[in-house]
């Protein structure tokens, strides 16, 4: 992998700011304001009381992570890039997901102007720094969405054993968190280095989500009477299974090696 210290080196301190700056104040802006939200729906309190909180500490984390990973891009290491990944796969949930508790308490989604400049980083970041091909970006993308969704479900279903205490929320709660685990390191392996073990594990986030997201998708789809946003995480996962099983695509898409 050849890659571009100088210009990495750059993007990471820019990031490094975003992130360190950008969620200092948002959070001392909003935090206050959310947790006086009348409009918030049952649940968004648990949600804007403890995970913002949480997803600050991700976003805070990976600025830290982007500046030791500026450093490394100065001083030519290689494992600048690993670092600088993982910063992204945390910037990127970390500024993403507050959005929807936001929206949900008639709130403006402020975290999109951490959200949409760390996209745009994620492509500058692989393809002129990393010299990553179009198609493991891409790909990598789609994984990377696939692991939010099952994050969001994760913690939705956390708020519905509060708020509800359904048996199904109890029942799937944990194995979100698994499945989201097991796409995040998809994620970043399909970047540095894809290798057939991560298509296993790949198969494994993706089913295991479609066991536990579809009874929970359909049941809250009929309790509302409408979608339901807990699809979302099965949606984007059967369509992933469906290239991780299809025959050699896998290996088109991303180089990898049967071995």
């Amino acid at each position: 992998m050849k890659i571009n210290y100088r210009l990495g080196a750059i993007l990471a301190l820019i990031a490094a700011l975003l992130g360190i700056i950008g969620h200092f104040v948002l959070f001392l802006d909003w935090y206050e304001v959310g947790m006086h939200a009348e409009s918030a729906e049952p649940g968004c309190e648990l949600l804007l009381v403890t995970v913002h909180p949480l997803l600050t500490d991700f976003g805070i984390l990976a600025g830290v992570l982007f500046a030791v990973s500026a450093y490394g891009f100065f001083t030519q290491k290689r494992w600048a890039f690993l670092l600088s990944v993982i910063a992204l796969v945390l910037a990127l949930l970390g500024a993403w997901f507050v959005n929807v508790p936001y929206m949900a308490a008639g709130l403006p989604p402020v975290y999109f102007t951490l959200f949409l400049p760390y996209v745009v980083l994620y492509f500058l970041f692989l393809v002129l720094v990393g010299k990553v091909s179009w198609s493991r970006t891409l790909f990598a993308l789609f994984t990377g969405i696939a692991y939010i969704f099952c994050w969001m479900n994760g913690i939705a279903s956390t708020s519905r054993i509060i708020t509800q205490g359904a048996p199904i929320f109890t029942l799937v709660q944990h194995l979100h968190f698994v499945a989201m685990a097991g796409w995040a390191v998809v994620t970043v392996g399909i970047i540095m280095q894809p290798r057939e073990w991560l298509r296993v594990l790949a198969l494994v986030a993706g089913v295991a989500e479609l066991v536990v997201g579809i009874p929970l998708a359909i049941a809250t789809g009929m309790e509302l009477g409408r979608f339901s946003l807990f699809a979302m995480a099965p949606i984007a996962c059967f369509f992933l299974v469906a290239v991780l099983v299809w025959p050699g695509l896998w290996q088109r898409w991303t180089g990898a090696s049967e071995v």
